[in-house]
């Protein structure tokens, strides 16, 4: 797919310049899970914004796939949210959720989705009045879940990369183009940025490219009707995200927390002793274990597999493809 091809090609080529960028601005952070405490530039996000926005670009002026319009403005509202982040320093996280319903807006006033979602068991439904509102409560919660396993180097893509797989394969089966050259945009895209944001990251994608490839995910499941594989594929961001929110008791910005989940011990990660540090999946994974930043990616990444593929066989099994 030469939508495809673009969207990785802009993505590689335009992450030294923008790592570069990032350098020269100060746009940078810690890299705080390594015991020398490198200072990373945070832009690797905009090679990707730039990359898949390109791709979708291409599909529809040159493809004809009007579709793709309302996808572009929803994940660019939501990589401008992330930007704001990345350059200003953290949002109120009260106030966050409430900016990311903006990125839905284009998909509903376009028009870009089916109220009538299928449900395993009950076949499809008829959700005419309550999809509206749950297509716009998607988008803070799919965003945040995603900018939340942007703990390490390479997780939030390598955690993000099964479902894209996921979709595209269903896409190709059900002979839709449109979404497929969708979900190979984003892929081509994050598989492009991984030699860059890999151990040992050149580059962070910051808030900007996670909460940008968090509003395309949530795209391609509304609007290629597989939302129930979704929620099952993205079930260990999601659990992620609550786990945090229900140990924090709240909403609440991560400079008042103070305690972080995982303590870096001679190049290696093991969990937080401490009873009120937040509660991730990254402790969890290092819970009794002495494990390094590597392996705790690689184990990230099984799971979100592992759980992908649960997401498929309902979809393919219960679902009927």
């Amino acid at each position: 797919m030469l939508e495809a091809m673009v969207s990785g090609l802009v993505t590689f080529f335009l992450a030294p310049a923008v790592i570069m960028l990032g350098r020269r601005l100060e746009i940078v952070g810690v890299d705080v899970h390594k015991p020398w405490k490198p200072i990373v530039p945070k832009t690797g996000g905009l090679a990707i914004i730039l990359g898949a926005t390109a791709g979708m670009i291409l599909g529809a002026h040159v493809s004809g796939f009007q579709l793709l319009i309302p996808v572009i403005l929803s994940c660019l509202v939501a990589a401008s949210i992330g930007l704001i982040e990345d350059l200003r320093g953290e949002i109120n996280p009260r106030l966050k959720p409430l900016l990311l319903i903006f990125a839905s807006l284009p998909i509903l006033i376009s028009g870009a989705y089916s109220p009538r979602p299928l449900i395993p068991f009950l076949g499809r439904t008829r959700l005419y009045r309550v999809y509206p509102v749950l297509v716009i409560a998607s988008y803070p919660v799919v965003c945040n879940a995603i900018n939340g396993l942007d703990v390490l180097n390479g997780s939030a893509l390598l955690t993000s990369i099964p479902f894209l797989i996921m979709s595209s394969v269903i896409f190709y089966m059900r002979g839709d183009l449109q979404l497929l050259i969708l979900s190979l945009v984003f892929l081509a895209a994050a598989v492009a940025m991984l030699p860059y944001n890999m151990y040992p990251a050149k580059t962070f994608i910051g808030n900007s490219g996670s909460l940008f490839i968090g509003a395309g995910i949530t795209s391609i499941a509304i609007m290629g009707g597989i939302e129930v594989a979704a929620i099952i594929a993205l079930m260990p961001h999601i659990m992620n995200e609550m786990y945090v929110l229900f140990s924090i008791r709240g909403l609440k910005s991560a400079k008042n927390i103070g305690k972080r989940p995982v303590i870096v011990e001679d190049g290696v990660l093991t969990a937080s002793k401490d009873p009120d540090a937040p509660i991730t999946l990254l402790r969890m994974i290092c819970a009794g274990n002495r494990i390094d930043e590597r392996r705790a990616v690689y184990a990230m990444t099984l799971i979100s597999a592992f759980a992908t593929l649960l997401g498929f066989l309902t979809h393919i099994l219960l679902l009927g493809g």
